[in-house]
């Protein structure tokens, strides 16, 4: 380090200390303390390598997240979805389904019939002109006659917007079906080209699902497919 001082020549010594005007105007004098402030004011160096360690922490953390998800679909395509129920339609909803009890006075021909509902109409059975009907009645009391059975009915079903009215004839039985706001005639049921017919009187005739099954007293129960 360059030296401050510098010589000079004098009488009583050949040489002479001198204090160099310059380079003691460049030193500061600092006071007691202040030396460790101006240290502790000077920022700290970054901590190498903290970074690079938290993207590996966060990479390892996603790598564990898609293993948990390739593991639950693994084992939910091993399991299976479970079956639907018999009476789901495709979509899974549940289709409606009401039922009312009729019976019909053999001596007056007088119907007294519970009723079911269905878009904004209420459906029973009444005596008209000796036969009995199923007629529809809307919010206001306003009726329609939608259709006349020939035999003598025991019930009153819904399912899924088809009226069904399962009846006893002179010899068996049959069952009538109608839809509602369709363009087709109240008719019986058909399968394989052939009206669906039973021996003897109804006993039961109830919804199952998408079947409706129907009891007789010769003891035979016949599910029809809705």
């Amino acid at each position: 380090m360059a030296s401050h001082f510098k010589q000079a020549r004098t009488e009583d010594s050949p040489y002479e200390t001198e204090a160099s005007p310059m380079a003691s105007d460049s030193i500061t004098k600092l006071h007691t303390g202040e030396g460790v402030r101006k240290l502790a004011a000077q920022p700290k160096k970054e901590r190498g390598g903290s970074k690079p360690a938290r993207a590996a922490l966060a990479g390892v953390a996603l790598a564990a997240l898609l293993v948990m998800v390739a593991g639950f679909l693994f084992i939910r395509a091993l399991v299976g979805q479970p079956p639907a129920d018999a009476g789901d339609t495709p979509d899974g909803v549940q289709p409606e389904q009401q039922a009312a009890t009729v019976s019909v006075d053999m001596q007056t021909g007088s119907v007294d019939s519970g009723s079911i509902s269905y878009m904004d109409e209420t459906f029973s059975m009444v005596n008209i002109e000796g036969s009995v009907a199923v007629v529809a009645t809307d919010a206001v009391g306003n009726q329609r006659t939608l259709f006349k059975l020939e035999g003598t009915p025991t019930s009153l079903l819904l399912y899924n917007g088809t009226i069904l009215v399962p009846e006893n004839l002179g010899d068996g039985w049959d069952v009538i079906s109608y839809v509602v706001g369709g363009e087709s005639q109240a008719g019986p049921i058909v399968e394989d080209g052939e009206p669906v017919r039973g021996q003897g009187e109804i006993t039961d005739a109830r919804l199952e699902g998408s079947e409706l099954v129907v009891a007789d007293t010769t003891g035979a129960s016949t599910r029809i497919a809705l």
